[in-house]
């Protein structure tokens, strides 16, 4: 068994993986499957005969969140899961490759196959990497090169079996569909991409383009209200399934992540509530994270319950067990441990976390600087009025190195307890205050005779702005000081599907 049940302390579940897949064990063959449904995210599957092994894999592996390398054994494992687990079908919300590679796709299909032979049901949706991809690539040895990828016609017709053949409603404006795979409950499955805008020169386009944001055509969304409206009529309940998020996971997701959150997501989250869809599960931000958009009356909800990617830690599946004659969905999440050439998968996954920290320092710093690195001359110039000398970075990279040296610790917890989920668990005052010293530190770095003075203008003035920021990602709360703030549990939820 691969899959463990979920600890709320994550440093314990080392300690009781053992013990908790013992009872997830039996508690597989003590319930009927009828009313279990799993959910993965993000697979990213690169198919191993695109992989000659040398540097051009490991150059691409290598400093990647994503085991990449490791992605078919991962499947794999999931996949001997799930089979363990006797769902009545499985949820798969985008990314199904690592960049939309054909032979990657069919690979998939190959794993997806081997569920349907044991009565299980997959239902997949594309995500912004599955189509139309020039970024599809081979590992030769030490050469990267270019592999053939899908349009998204080719796309429906590998996946003609998982929700694109018969005994599939599908919507003719983008690749959306709707189905009944357990009597009583409709799933929506939402097109969400932009990939027919990505342009290939190996097709004889003048550029390799590629958008990853997402957004719902109108026309789809009247399609899916309509579907869902319907359902509703007849007494049925309805979930859907997207790879971009529909609300926002953290305050300003919309404005600091946008492209991981559909266009327009308040009109979109609303007309979705009104046509009676309370649940819809989601990828793409490769955290497993849930959070809760009320309408402005608080009447009504939709809970957005995204999913990790597979091949990232902490390796989230999420179990759904439909209660109450499908009046509730109570969702659940274990991890999975192992695989099958990487007993260690936890571990690596782990550290691979903790080793994007200089990429993320690097990508804030540049942030930072595109807005105030022009100025720092000028502030240079005002702090060393007085005599006083300093340091300040005079280049983005020389920004990131003073990030890295006095925040790492802090980027590393935050990003662990973030990707993670249920935040709030994860010694949050810590995390703050520790954060806080980093700029401190910073600070009499770069002007120790002006730090006194910086240091108050910072914790008086500066702070809170940032804080509903930092306190919606570490507190996990959406809307903070809002009427519609919300906490959501994100790794045990229960969404009821009539309001």
């Amino acid at each position: 068994m691969h899959i463990t049940g979920m600890t709320m302390n994550s440093r314990l579940i080392f300690i009781a993986v053992m013990v908790i897949s013992s009872l997830f064990a039996l508690e597989s063959t003590a319930r009927t499957t009828t009313d279990r449904i799993v959910v993965i995210s993000d697979p990213h599957l690169l198919s191993p005969e695109l992989v000659t092994p040398g540097a051009a894999i490991d150059r691409a592996d290598a400093g990647d969140t994503k085991m990449m390398a490791h992605s078919d054994d991962i499947m794999g494992a999931i996949t001997d899961s799930i089979i363990a687990l006797k769902p009545a079908c499985v949820f798969i919300t985008g990314d199904l490759t690592n960049n939309g590679e054909r032979l990657s796709h069919e690979r998939m299909v190959q794993h997806l196959d081997r569920m349907a032979a044991n009565g299980i049901k997959a239902l997949v949706i594309p995500g912004n990497h599955d189509c139309n991809n020039p970024y599809a690539r081979r590992y030769d040895g030490d050469s990267t090169l270019s592999a053939a990828t899908v349009t998204r016609e080719e796309f429906a017709q590998l996946y003609r079996d998982y929700g694109y053949g018969e005994g599939f409603e599908r919507d003719t404006a983008s690749l959306s569909y709707a189905c009944e795979p357990i009597k009583g409950l409709v799933v929506i499955a939402i097109d969400s991409n932009m990939d027919e805008m990505n342009t290939l020169a190996s097709r004889g386009d003048s550029i390799d383009s590629y958008h990853n944001a997402g957004r719902i055509k109108p026309e789809t969304l009247q399609w899916i209200t309509d579907r869902a409206k319907r359902a509703r009529s007849k007494g049925k309940r309805v979930v859907a399934m997207m790879h971009h998020h529909l609300v926002p996971h953290f305050d300003k997701q919309d404005r600091l992540l946008a492209n991981y959150i559909v266009k327009d997501y308040s009109q979109v989250a609303q007309q979705l509530m009104q046509s009676g869809v309370h649940a819809i599960f989601t990828g793409h931000l490769h955290v497993t994270d849930a959070a809760t958009y009320h309408n402005g009356e608080r009447t009504d909800s939709i809970v957005d319950i995204g999913t990790g990617s597979a091949i990232c830690y902490p390796f989230a599946v999420r179990v759904v067990t439909l209660q109450d004659k499908k009046r509730s969905l109570d969702i659940a999440t274990r991890w999975l441990t192992e695989a099958p050439n990487c007993p260690d998968l936890r571990e690596q996954g782990r550290q691979r976390i903790i080793n994007s920290t200089p990429g993320m320092a690097a990508m804030l710093s540049g942030r930072v600087w595109d807005k105030v690195g022009g100025r720092l001359g000028q502030l240079k110039k005002m702090l060393e009025v007085g005599g006083g000398k300093t340091s300040l970075p005079e280049t983005s990279q020389q920004a990131s190195q003073l990030a890295l040296r006095h925040l790492s610790g802090v980027l590393s917890r935050t990003m662990l307890a973030v990707v993670e989920g249920n935040e709030q668990e994860k010694e949050t005052e810590e995390i703050i205050n520790e954060g806080k010293m980093g700029i401190r530190s910073m600070i009499e770095e770069v002007a120790p005779e002006q730090a006194d003075a910086l240091w108050e203008f910072f914790i008086n003035d500066v702070y809170p702005q940032l804080e509903p920021l930092v306190r919606s990602v570490l507190d996990d709360r959406n809307s903070v000081g809002t009427r519609n703030e919300s906490h959501t549990d994100d790794l045990h939820v229960t969404v009821k599907l009539v309001p």
